[in-house]
Formats: C-alpha cells, structure tokens, sequence
C-alpha cells in the first residue's frame, strides 16, 4: 500500500463510521416518534398505560443510544481487535442499563402497566429490526 492509500484509509473508515452513526441515529428518532404514537394511543385506554407505555420506549430508547454512542460516535480509526472490545464493552453496558431501567421502573413506579411497558419495549425491538433491515439492505 502506498502511502497516498495508507493516508486517505482512515478518512474512508471515519467517512463509513459518521454515516453508520448518522443512519442509527435516524433509526432512533424514527423509533422516539413511534414511542409518541403508541403513548398517544394507549392513551385512550388510561393514563397508567400511557405512561408504562412511554416508560417502555426510554428504556429501549436509551441503551441503544447508549450503545451507538460508544460504538460509532466521535471515533478514531483503531484495529479490527479494539472495535471489537468497544463493541463487546458497549454492549455488555447497554444490557446492564437494560437491567438497572427495568429494575428501577418496577420498584419506583407505580401503578404500572406490564403489558404497556412491555408491549411497547418488544415494538420498538422488532421495528428496530425491520428498519436497519429496510436501511441497510444492500440487495445481495
């Protein structure tokens, strides 16, 4: 490899990282308005299921962020071994933060709907699915 090439890959990988980090961003946001919606829905079942419904999403919502945050926000080019440990590390935090959401909203909350809550948290992880599916579908 040339040094011309050896200069221009790290922009190449920082160029890929800033728009995998702008599509799950995307991803997200696109996921904040359907937490809204379904709020706004459960709504008319009862302010209980409203708020569980709501409490669902940010318990999705900020893990994820959490973990794309670490993953590809503000990162250098490192090797192949240490994208691995960040990802390994960011998604062993993301699960504990899962863990610790869940917990505090079962003994802080309440009244509290489990099927809202629930409901809304399995929603927003099969949307999550179908649109970086939809989004990074590359036709092979």
């Amino acid at each position: 490899m040339s040094k011309s090439e050896a200069e221009q890959a790290p922009a190449a990988v920082s160029r890929h990282v800033r728009r995998s980090f702008r599509a799950f961003m995307r991803i997200l946001l696109m996921q904040a308005v359907l937490v809204l919606l379904v709020s706004a829905a459960c709504l008319l079942m009862g302010v209980v299921e409203a708020y569980s419904a709501l409490l669902g999403g940010v318990i999705y919502l900020l893990p994820n962020l959490y973990f794309t945050w670490r993953t590809l926000g503000n990162r250098q080019a490192i090797g192949a071994r240490g994208v691995l440990v960040s990802m390994y590390a960011s998604e062993i935090g993301k699960m504990m933060l899962v863990v610790a959401l869940f917990s505090s909203t079962f003994m802080l909350v309440q009244p509290l709907s489990p099927f809202s809550l629930f409901g809304t948290f399995i929603l927003l992880q099969l949307s999550g699915w179908m649109l970086h599916l939809r989004l990074f579908n590359t036709g092979s």
